[in-house]
């Protein structure tokens, strides 16, 4: 049976290590956006890129074709965009990165909220997560997607098995039999 839009937490982190955090210091940093059109409105504080656009904040990396942005009163960012495709990047404390693409996206400074809409996939090393939207929080790394009405309408997860470190023990052995 199909089953179309229908959320699969997966409250985990792709690679099934939660103990990793985006890089610590890449909120606080400024953003820095580039463009090849600008357009801003200060009354409205709001703010229209077009055409190569690229936006950086510490490690993370937001390419896309259309960005349009916000400010609050509290000074929260929201950012919303498309491309062809849009790509995000960001590095974690333990050094891995992540890259997410999808054709939209919607991103909200306050909680580090990112969604992805439409073709839209996450890496984080070998694992990956394809889905019709996922929604990632790059602070707390938790993925959230959901199938579309496109394809078999399901969300695909492919997770690698986690090698043994040299650190752990080898396996006992079985004393033979006499």
């Amino acid at each position: 049976m199909k089953q179309n839009g229908v959320k699969w937490p997966l409250l985990v982190v792709l690679a099934l290590a939660a103990t990793v955090h985006a890089e610590t210091g890449d909120r606080e940093k400024p953003v820095n956006l580039k463009s090849d059109q600008f357009k801003a409105d200060q009354k409205t504080q709001v703010r229209v890129a077009s055409g190569n656009v690229i936006v950086t904040q510490g490690t993370m990396t937001l390419r896309s074709e259309r960005l349009t942005s916000r400010e609050d009163a509290q000074g929260s960012q929201f950012m919303s965009g498309n491309g062809a495709p849009v790509h995000f990047r960001q590095k974690l404390d333990s050094g891995e990165w992540v890259d997410a693409e999808a054709l939209r996206f919607e991103y909200y400074g306050d909680t580090g909220t990112l969604k992805l809409f439409d073709k839209a996939w996450v890496k984080r090393g070998k694992d990956e997560v394809y889905g019709d939207v996922i929604t990632y929080n790059t602070t707390t790394e938790i993925y959230e997607a959901q199938g579309g009405k496109s394809g078999d309408g399901r969300v695909n997860i492919t997770f690698q098995p986690k090698t043994k470190s040299a650190s752990q023990p080898a396996a006992a052995s079985k004393p033979e039999a006499k």
